[in-house]
């Protein structure tokens, strides 16, 4: 008998085609029961399936178990040719003014002009698979109506053409990025358009371009193989690549900038006219956040200021600087430009701390007694006149010059004593303190510059001590008053203290990292919108204002948000200074013998002039940080790695 639409009620020993993940598969039936059937399968094995997946039965074709692999192989030959001769659409146009439903063996009938089993697996086959000319009810198949062949038809051969040009895109850009053959004036023309339209707007980028190249190198983010593929094509953006790459917004909109220009800020009390302050910062920094002051009291105590710029008198809650403000949630330091968290008419000029500027300032004034014990303090909103603007070198400088700079030297020399002092008092408490060196890179017209900062300067030192006790004090007082603030928590639960991350938390608790019993940040509300944020809800706790707090859960959706974001950024501001050094010293160094110091044990080296590690191929095991020779080995930018050749230990002046 051939198959029917009907299965006899007793399948044992017959052959069958089931449903499996949509397709039909052939097998034996060995056992059964109500609802299931034990089959044997191509593969030999026996598995269990629904009595209602089987959609017809060999039953014209006994098979001994025996011979079943011999049987299958014969069916499948069989099938093939049949299959080759079958034109679906042939069948829907004999069928689709009939407007009624068919069953397969009927279908088998009219195409084959014959039943058979093996015909009507052969249209199962087809039916299931056609998305074009046929529709299931049930057993039943139904022919579309002609327009919808049509419109499907079109859908179809534009899906074939988007693989077809898919497949031929990656070809194209795989070619680019392993210096294959150069692509023609048309692909070449066709990429630039699509890749230029990708990086155009990062929050409406294609999945399927995103999807080709991610493939073409998948350890690097789409956004940076698009820009590297224009760069290759001599076609590079004029927006600065990680700019680009990271998707930042390049302007402010109307709203905000106008809002710039027409704050009025509150006017504030001056905090003791006569004081003098400096400001501390690298030498291009326009954006200027703090200033500093100190004084000796005659019983050899100390007041040192530390002066927040008032970003929150400036930028109003829930006003479109804010929105923007929160939107990119910090401040991004490219090596080829600046994205700035707030308008340069805040952020540069109304705000900032410049010298010879009367600013409104959030102040921590501080009482230390002679061994750098915190006696007293007290936190006010108000003004002060910069007395001096410094920069690293010249503040290194004058920490080592008893007589160099006047007023301001005078002031950087007694907070030099004063960051000694409360340094040591946190080494004592258990806190990590960190002598590092960091790339500092700056690229300008295609011209690579690379500096190293060593951050253990006794200037940067004493900008980090005071920053951290101002922030050390605003979290005290957010905890002694209960005003709701986000803390960086660290508790020491044991083991290495490196190995436990920081994290936020709405309740008080030590940062043992820092060495503190408790900390928050305040200290950078020009750069930094969680900054920002916890400073307008000191502000309006200190003046009473009725300014609304940020309730709790404001506050941790708000910040959750804002260290994504600022998380992210920091990841690509390091990726940027990465690639950047790696190009120049791709440029500059592939020749040359470097120096560099071994890290973990030989496997790794940090080259000393560019800050920079790597792989070390070729050493011995040699002691942590000892200072070595190297070569240059593989350098690939855009993927970060430099793997370095040892050349040699480096002998001290000496000769040692």
């Amino acid at each position: 008998m051939a198959a029917t639409a009907k299965l006899p009620g007793k399948l044992s020993g017959t052959l069958i085609e089931y449903l499996d993940r949509g397709k039909l598969r052939p097998g034996l039936v060995v056992r059964e029961s109500a609802d299931q059937l034990g089959v044997i399968d191509s593969s030999g094995h026996e598995k269990f399936i629904r009595r209602d997946l089987v959609l017809l039965s060999h039953t014209d074709r006994p098979v001994d178990p025996a011979d079943l692999q011999a049987a299958l192989a014969a069916m499948a030959t069989e099938r093939e040719k049949l299959a080759a001769d079958l034109d679906l659409q042939l069948l829907w146009e004999v069928v689709h003014e009939n407007n009624r439903g068919y069953s397969a063996i009927e279908l088998a009938e009219l195409f084959f002009g014959r039943r058979s089993s093996i015909a009507s697996a052969v249209i199962l086959d087809a039916l299931l698979a056609d998305r074009i000319y046929f529709t299931r009810r049930h057993m039943e198949f139904v022919a579309r109506d002609a327009d919808a062949v049509e419109r499907l038809n079109l859908q179809a051969s534009r899906e074939r053409l988007k693989s077809d040009s898919s497949r031929r895109t990656r070809a194209v850009i795989r070619d680019i990025l392993e210096d294959g053959p150069a692509p023609s004036a048309e692909d070449s023309a066709a990429l630039v358009k699509e890749l230029t339209a990708f990086l155009a707007n990062p929050h409406t980028r294609k999945a399927e371009v995103e999807t080709i190249l991610a493939n073409a190198m998948p350890e690097v983010s789409a956004a940076e193989i698009a820009y590297e593929v224009l760069e290759r094509l001599g076609e590079t953006p004029s927006v600065p690549r990680f700019a680009l790459i990271g998707g930042f917004p390049r302007v402010f909109s109307k709203a905000a900038l106008e809002e710039a220009s027409a704050i009025a800020p509150s006017i504030r009390d001056r905090i003791e006219p006569d004081l003098f302050s400096v400001t501390i910062d690298d030498e291009e920094t326009i954006e200027i956040d703090d200033a500093l002051s100190c004084v000796v009291e005659t019983d050899g105590s100390i007041h040192a200021r530390i002066h927040i710029a008032l970003c929150a008198d400036f930028v109003p809650r829930g006003g479109a600087m804010d929105r923007e403000a929160a939107a990119r949630a910090a401040t991004v330091y490219l090596p080829e430009a600046t994205v700035r968290m707030l308008p340069d008419e805040i952020s540069c000029i109304r705000a900032s701390l410049l010298a010879g500027q009367e600013r409104p300032v959030l102040t921590t004034d501080v009482h230390l007694g002679a061994e750098g014990e915190l006696l007293s303090w007290k936190i006010q909103p108000g003004r002060i006149n910069v007395g001096a603007r410094l920069d690293y070198e010249v503040a290194d400088r004058m920490l080592l010059e008893p007589d160099l700079g006047g007023p301001a030297g005078d002031v950087v020399r007694r907070l030099g004593v004063v960051a000694t002092l409360l340094r040591e008092r946190r080494r004592r408490a258990g806190a990590m303190l960190y002598n590092r060196r960091e790339p500092k890179i700056r690229v300008h017209n295609g011209e690579i510059d690379v500096q190293t900062i060593d951050t253990s300067s006794p200037s940067r030192i004493l900008v980090a001590e005071l920053m951290v006790l101002s922030n050390y004090v605003a979290a005290r007082y957010a905890a002694d008053n209960r005003i709701p603030v986000i803390y960086r928590v660290q508790p020491n639960d044991g083991g290495d203290l490196m190995m436990q991350r920081a994290h936020l938390s709405l309740y008080p608790e030590s940062h043992s990292g820092i060495g503190l019993d408790c900390y928050a940040q305040l200290s950078s509300p020009l750069r930094r919108y969680a900054d920002l944020v916890l400073q307008r809800q000191l502000v309006a706790a200190l003046t009473n204002s009725d300014v609304r707090l940020y309730d709790a859960n404001e506050l941790l959706e708000i910040l959750a948000n804002v260290e994504n974001a600022e998380g992210e950024a920091k990841e690509l501001e390091r990726h940027a200074r990465r690639y950047w050094t790696l190009r120049h010293l791709e440029r500059t160094a592939l020749e040359l013998t470097l120096v560099a110091i071994a890290t973990r044990e030989g496997a790794t080296a940090e080259l000393t002039e560019y800050a920079i590690r790597g792989s070390l191929h070729g050493a011995p095991a040699l002691p942590e940080q000892a200072p070595i020779l190297v070569k240059i080995g593989r350098i690939d930018p855009i993927r970060g790695l430099l793997a370095m050749s040892y050349v040699s230990r480096r002998q001290d002046e000496d000769g040692r």
